[in-house]
């Protein structure tokens, strides 16, 4: 791999690190099927990228990622939490939502050429979430994990982020960038499928969540739960746990 190549990954989730390390803290994953740029090479096996949905930067294994394979066929992107599949080699893979994977004109499935069966229905794996709201509740009861974008992880912004990929929507990465995108809603007139910010004691956006309906908002702090929503902020037991910031109005439809 050399700056400039572009790569896909292919396996299930790949950790993005913020430095040239396993050691080093993990800033998010990519998905299979997800693509990138390489920025740089490091020491071993070690690779700066720039992922191209979001264009979040950051270090990964070159082991796990390859040159992008045949691009013929439709793309699919997974819908379960989880679902498994039977490679050629008779590896059984299980890739989280939001996974890329191929079907060719001849119905053959594949990641980056890789041969893939289906182990359980089709309908289960491919069937849309109704919009971006019943994306995130896919998720519920998944345990918090700083970087993280799957059912076995998540953090407040990554379960923002693949809920609309779900629905076919690219959006940023961290809910400060989260922040900026979209149109400023009143408090008052927010509604289903609103994203609502929280901040901390400096004013800055570190907390993010959707709106299940006026007063009510799905987020993952401890694991994606569902909490009320008063002005000043989350309020869970009789207490406030995230101080209110703003609320953005997207697209729920892809």
């Amino acid at each position: 791999m050399q700056q400039g190549d572009r790569i896909v990954l292919v396996v299930p989730i790949g950790p993005v690190r913020v430095d040239e390390s396993d050691c080093a803290e993990l800033c998010t994953q990519a998905l299979a099927g997800e693509r990138a740029v390489v920025l740089n090479t490091g020491t071993k096996d070690w690779v700066h990228i720039q992922l191209e949905s979001d264009g979040y930067t950051g270090w990964v294994d070159r082991k796990q990622w390859a040159a992008p394979a045949d691009d013929s066929g439709s793309t699919f992107i997974l819908q379960a939490p989880f679902s498994g599949w039977l490679r050629d080699d008779g590896a059984l893979m299980y890739y989280p939502a939001g996974s890329r994977l191929r079907r060719s004109d001849g119905g053959h499935w594949s990641l980056n050429g890789d041969g893939l069966e289906p182990v359980e229905p089709l309908g289960r794996a491919l069937e849309a979430a109704e919009d971006a709201v019943d994306a995130a509740e896919l998720f519920m009861g998944a345990p918090y994990l700083w970087g993280g974008k799957t059912a076995a992880g998540v953090d407040c912004s990554g379960l923002v982020q693949v809920a609309w990929k779900l629905t076919g929507q690219d959006v940023p990465r961290d809910a400060s960038q989260q922040a900026t995108v979209g149109q400023f809603i009143s408090w008052g007139l927010q509604q289903r499928g609103d994203v609502v910010f929280f901040q901390n004691d400096a004013g800055k956006v570190v907390h993010v969540g959707i709106l299940l309906d006026a007063m009510t908002v799905v987020h993952a702090a401890g694991e994606v739960r569902v909490d009320s929503l008063l002005p000043k902020g989350i309020e869970r037991d009789d207490q406030v746990t995230h101080t209110f910031h703003s609320i953005r109005r997207w697209s729920l439809k892809g």
